[in-house]
């Protein structure tokens, strides 16, 4: 019995431990665990980079704030100042918070870059969500930046309480892409008719951040469909044969248009044959693009279906990837038959 435990202990550590299931390969830029600038009640105009703290105490992150405001409930505000500097080209960078209790909103030098739960009245809270926040890289300066962060907490332990990753990082796997299209993408929620031609007007559709949830970017318990577009430039030496469109994953059906034109969708890729089509959100999509219909000037869109959860482009990279690259990108996220998978395990007991 004992031997079987093992092999099962075994089985299972393989199953949620291999590269397929992995998040993406991130690397710390700014690290913010430490002592923060604290102060209990709440102002907006603290979100500013220029509002007087000077009064304020110190706290560490991440940490209970009632290990220094014993019994305290309500609202608190969090500031840091940091340094930032990227050598490399990509358009997105994620801040990793940790877990809050309950609500929080987080500014980046007085730019709103992401909320989870809702503050009162008509309180939600989001206590047991990691808070990951994606934002364009372009918001910070190489001098002083500051970090805003508005908690409520509506009982118990409070604040940043607890996160190993308490950060800003970036995808390295951006380094797979000839050209980057992570950032800001037009986004809707209602159908219209042309959304995936190249002449449709976007101009009346809100921003949104790709890649990242839907949900954390002002379209929280959404599911259902959701349509975004892009619009780029491509260099003019920029090869047009032999590429790939990768849209890192979506959660949870996806159709992708390249200037008007359907180049996959979900039920295109080998892995979807595969697997239980609940775990349609672990496929990293990844559609060649037709020689020659790339142009200097170019319009993507992608209609997502989201049957629950959180939905949308979630993870990256995204953007555009030659056969050699996509290649070696694909190969190190292949998906799990789970369902097989644990059917292998019930036979092995089975035959034994």
């Amino acid at each position: 019995m004992v031997n079987r435990l093992i092999v099962f202990g075994l089985l299972l550590s393989l199953a949620f431990s291999s590269k397929e299931l992995r998040a993406s390969e991130w690397k710390e830029v700014v690290n913010l665990k430490g002592i923060w600038d604290f102060t209990v009640g709440d102002n907006l105009d603290w979100a500013k980079p220029s509002a007087d703290i000077s009064d304020w105490d110190q706290i560490t992150v991440p940490d209970e704030w009632e290990r220094y405001y014993e019994g305290y409930n309500g609202f608190a505000w969090y500031r840091k100042t940091f340094n930032f500097r990227l050598s490399t080209s990509v358009n997105e960078l994620v801040l990793f918070l940790g877990y809050v209790d309950d609500i929080d909103e987080v500014y980046i030098n007085g730019i709103k870059i992401g909320q989870s739960g809702k503050f009162p009245p008509g309180l939600i809270t989001a206590w047991d969500v990691e808070r990951i926040y994606h934002f364009p890289k372009n918001i910070l300066k190489e001098s002083d930046n500051v970090i805003a962060v508005r908690v409520y907490d509506e009982r118990r332990e409070g604040g940043i309480v607890r996160g190993y990753r308490i950060g800003i990082y970036y995808d390295s796997e951006t380094d797979f892409l000839l050209y980057d299209l992570s950032g800001d993408w037009k986004f809707t929620t209602n159908s219209y008719k042309n959304i995936h031609s190249i002449g449709f007007d976007d101009s009346h559709l809100k921003e949104i951040q790709v890649p990242a949830p839907w949900e954390s970017q002002g379209y929280e318990g959404h599911d259902g469909y959701g349509w975004y577009r892009k619009s780029f430039t491509l260099p003019d030496n920029f090869p047009k044969q032999n590429l790939y469109i990768v849209l890192g994953q979506i959660d949870e059906i996806d159709k992708v248009y390249l200037n008007g034109q359907l180049i996959g969708q979900t039920k295109d890729l080998d892995a979807y044959k595969e697997i239980n089509i609940d775990d349609a959100y672990l496929l990293y999509r990844s559609y060649p693009i037709p020689n020659n219909l790339l142009k200097k000037q170019n319009v993507i869109s992608v209609e997502v279906l989201d049957k629950y959860g959180e939905g949308g482009i979630y993870s990256g990279p995204v953007g555009i990837m030659n056969k050699e690259k996509r290649d070696l990108f694909m190969e190190s996220h292949k998906v799990v038959n789970r369902k097989n998978f644990f059917q292998q395990i019930l036979d092995y007991f089975k035959d034994r």
